[in-house]
């Protein structure tokens, strides 16, 4: 099935952090990454204008790179942390962006500054539409997903759609509470987030280095709790270390009470879990499917697989080429 314009062949997708962005152009006939522009500052402390410039330029060098003109793209996407009102273009709140970025409009200047239609998501929200498009998710039709790093985000697809709430918000799968009065994040006490985003890790590991407890993670830290990060002890845990495997455990458990939690309330086919720290492969996706299954429902969590990304890092890109094929695509021609 053939689009209106035979030559927008390309979509361009724009994954924004709060230290950098990036951008890749997507080739919609092949699904593939034709090129990638390098990372930029994101400036996120400098205001919206200046961060929605860096976007721009961003996209701007990926389409250079990829030897095509705007004329060829269909739009650009664009994964943003926080919480985001799509249709309104707005960025609502942005922990990571400070209290700038409250109630802000951030798709317009992008567009004024690159002449392109352009639609924002959530990041986490973005990562599970581009698991569910073109990664783990491709078989199903209902799927959840926890992104594991700095911080703990998520996202919802219900019958092949985002699930945003009623004011673009849902799926903050991070601010669910299962210690209450545990540590902290950026949300209440005790939320999943506290308890097993990075620091939380390097703090779990550092506290059994102070207990005195025999680890080589000691050693590799040389005594210095700043030292320490999730790869550092999952090298430690891959090599035998028990008190290095013991925080893996112990953070897994954590996330497989809230994966429990999205089963029993959902009823996915899939729960897939991505970010960094869910490269330490099965030392944090072990206990998480041990927990999960213990705690769900059994013949609901029957029919749900626990999975890792396919897409890894390309996950937020992917999902803001999806959000604008979903806008604006109907097919490309051969």
């Amino acid at each position: 099935m053939a689009i209106g314009d035979q030559k927008k062949k390309y979509i361009v997708g724009v994954d924004l952090g709060g230290t950098n962005v990036r951008a890749a152009v997507l080739d919609r006939k092949t699904e593939q990454i034709v090129a990638r522009g390098e990372n930029l500052p994101s400036f996120a402390l400098e205001g919206v204008e200046a961060t929605a410039k860096q976007i721009a330029k961003s996209a701007e060098l990926a389409i250079e790179l990829a030897g095509i003109t705007n004329d060829q793209v269909l739009g650009v996407g664009v994964a943003v942390p926080g919480h985001v009102k799509p249709a309104e273009g707005m960025v609502m709140w942005a922990p990571n962006f400070r209290d700038q970025w409250r109630k802000v409009q951030i798709v317009k200047p992008i567009q004024d500054s690159i002449g392109l239609p352009v639609h924002i998501g959530n990041d986490a929200n973005l990562a599970a539409l581009g698991e569910f498009t073109y990664g783990a998710g491709r078989s199903v039709r209902h799927l959840a997903m926890i992104t594991l790093g700095t911080g703990i985000g998520g996202g919802i697809i219900i019958d092949g759609k985002i699930l945003e709430g009623a004011d673009g918000g849902a799926a903050e799968v991070g601010h669910i509470v299962v210690m209450p009065g545990g540590r902290g994040g950026n949300g209440a006490f005790g939320s999943i987030e506290g308890l097993a985003q990075r620091d939380a890790i390097i703090e779990r590991a550092a506290r059994k280095v102070q207990e005195g407890r025999e680890t080589v993670l000691a050693k590799l830290s040389d005594y210095d709790r700043f030292a320490l990060t999730p790869a550092i002890i999952a090298e430690a845990a891959q090599a035998g270390d028990a008190v290095a495997k013991e925080v893996f455990e112990e953070t897994g458990y954590y996330l497989g009470i809230t994966v429990a939690n999205l089963i029993n309330i959902l009823n996915p086919q899939m729960i897939v879990v991505g970010g960094g720290i869910a490269q330490s492969g099965d030392l944090i996706m072990s206990p998480i499917r041990r927990a999960a299954y213990a705690c769900a429902i059994r013949s609901l969590s029957r029919t749900c697989q626990i999975v890792p990304s396919e897409l890894g890092d390309n996950a937020g890109i992917m999902g803001a080429v999806a959000l604008i094929e979903t806008e604006y695509g109907h097919g490309v021609s051969a």
